[in-house]
């Protein structure tokens, strides 16, 4: 999950649990506060009303506490009901009009009123929606009591006319206005809290922006330096802990480019060094073919042909002469071998498609298995340059010497193909194989893959080796030349 994504979370919950948490307390807070006032002012319109009809109570005169009950629901319109009642239970008056929310206990009853001056109400007429609930606040005197019906609460005062001996007045509030108030209370608190939404993801994405920024730099210079780009560096925009890790981060990749560097120049004089070495290895093998062939092979000849003089001339010959002449021919045609083994002349004169067609012929008349041979390349190309061809030659011997040793292949195939920009050879047999990871890892790597390698990064080329265990072995090697594709070493991906 981004960090981006993670920042705006914790902001967006962080900004939802506050406000979750003000909206509730602010809520609660007015619903109290509103119904202890309404509370307070239902216990003082009961109180005007308890005195103002005490005398008409004494009187028992209904018909004027009735007005009275009827004139106080006028003035307040949140008055749902007023009911007197006397000290035994029995409602003396309601009012002129019935008392529709009135609580249950008020609908029915020994003496009840209602129903001598109504008609009697049928079972499901009796609301069954009453809810008491138990008050939550106390007021300053009086009795107070809240129930629910379907268009909202009721708070009920119950207060006692005169010292209580002649019964008490029981006044219902509709808190409708309160609801209204607090709707639109609880709209505003909404609206509030949805703009406080808005400014804590806006600052969320602001302050994810300011941390997500230099580290997405960070990583952007990170990525340049993995492929390979180490004046890379990262932009230090503060001085806090991502800013001081910028700024290691470029102290490393200095180091590491000043490193490289130094590499560099190791690996030109190495490469040098062991250009140099090769170069005098084949100078060396061409100045001991040419000794082998010149020199110890014309001697060779020369005393091949004084014993073949010498016999002709001699009266006592025997088969100790044939035997001469036949080790003397041998020796001159080992030593012609291995003049052609250390530095074939044919590569030199006639180029490396020539040179390998003759090797693999010499080399197929000492072995068990077929080789064959091939050339791929367009007509009136010109000749490699002739370190490329040495390379190249000296990479077949190496694979084939590796195929006779191990392989224990039946079939062998050795192709050179030549195009203007580059110039590849492939060498692959179907013997047993191996595992070129583990051959790789292994403490002791062998040298003649390691020298295979050596030799064709000299001449800016890759080889690549392919191989498992059962399946042969392919090694292909591809040369750039004359700056064909890029100039730079390139490996073939087969």
């Amino acid at each position: 999950m981004p960090i981006y994504v993670k920042i705006l979370g914790i902001g967006f919950l962080v900004t939802m649990l506050f406000g979750a948490v003000t909206f509730y307390q602010v809520r609660v807070g007015v619903y109290r506060t509103h119904y202890e006032v309404y509370g307070e002012t239902a216990l003082s319109l009961a109180s005007s009303l308890a005195t103002r009809i005490e005398d008409l109570v004494k009187t028992n005169d209904t018909a004027a506490i009735a007005e009275e009950l009827d004139l106080t629901m006028a003035a307040f319109t949140d008055v749902r009901y007023v009911v007197v009642q006397a000290p035994d239970g029995r409602i003396l008056s309601h009012g002129l009009t019935f008392p529709e929310e009135a609580p249950p206990d008020l609908l029915s009853g020994d003496h009840d009123l209602c129903a001598s001056c109504h008609a009697p109400l049928l079972p499901q007429e009796l609301s069954t929606d009453l809810l008491e609930v138990p008050p939550n606040f106390a007021l300053s005197s009086g009795k107070l009591r809240a129930y629910t019906r379907d268009r909202g609460t009721i708070l009920e005062i119950t207060v006692p006319i005169g010292a209580g001996e002649l019964g008490s007045i029981r006044l219902g509030v509709s808190d409708r206005t309160i609801a209204r108030v607090i709707e639109s209370i609880t709209q505003s608190l909404l609206w509030s809290l949805a703009l406080c939404a808005v400014v804590g993801l806006s600052l969320a994405l602001i302050l994810a922006y300011i941390i997500v920024n230099p580290i997405h730099n960070l990583v952007n210079a990170t990525e340049q330096v993995r492929r390979g780009n180490f004046h890379a560096r990262a932009r230090v925009l503060s001085e806090d802990e991502v800013g001081q890790l910028s700024g290691s981060f470029n102290q490393m990749a200095h180091a590491l480019e000043d490193y490289r560097e130094e590499v560099r120049v190791k690996e030109e004089a190495r490469a040098s060094l062991i250009g140099r070495i090769v170069q005098a290895q084949e100078d060396e093998r061409k100045s001991i073919a040419r000794e082998l062939h010149d020199r110890l092979g014309q001697s060779l000849s020369k005393t091949l042909l004084s014993v073949e003089s010498a016999c002709r001339d001699c009266a006592n010959r025997d088969g100790k002469c044939s035997t001469v002449k036949c080790d003397l021919r041998q020796m001159i045609d080992e030593v012609r071998q291995m003049a052609w083994d250390t530095r074939p002349s044919i590569l030199d004169d006639y180029g490396l498609d020539q040179a390998l067609h003759r090797y693999v012929d010499e080399t197929m008349k000492r072995v068990n298995f077929a080789i064959d041979y091939q050339c791929v390349a367009p007509p009136d190309l010109p000749r490699l340059p002739s370190q490329i061809e040495v390379t190249l030659y000296r990479i077949a011997q190496e694979a084939m010497t590796n195929v006779i040793r191990h392989a224990v292949a039946t079939r062998v195939s050795v192709i050179l193909m030549r195009s203007h920009g580059e110039a590849s050879l492939i060498v692959e047999d179907n013997g047993r194989g191996f595992e070129v990871a583990t051959v790789e890892k292994s403490p002791h790597p062998p040298l003649g893959l390691i020298g295979m390698k050596e030799r064709a990064a000299l001449v800016g080329g890759e080889i690549a080796v392919y191989a498992h265990e059962n399946e042969g072995t392919t090694v292909r090697v591809r040369v750039t030349v004359n700056g064909g594709l890029d100039g730079n070493p390139s490996v073939d991906r087969g």
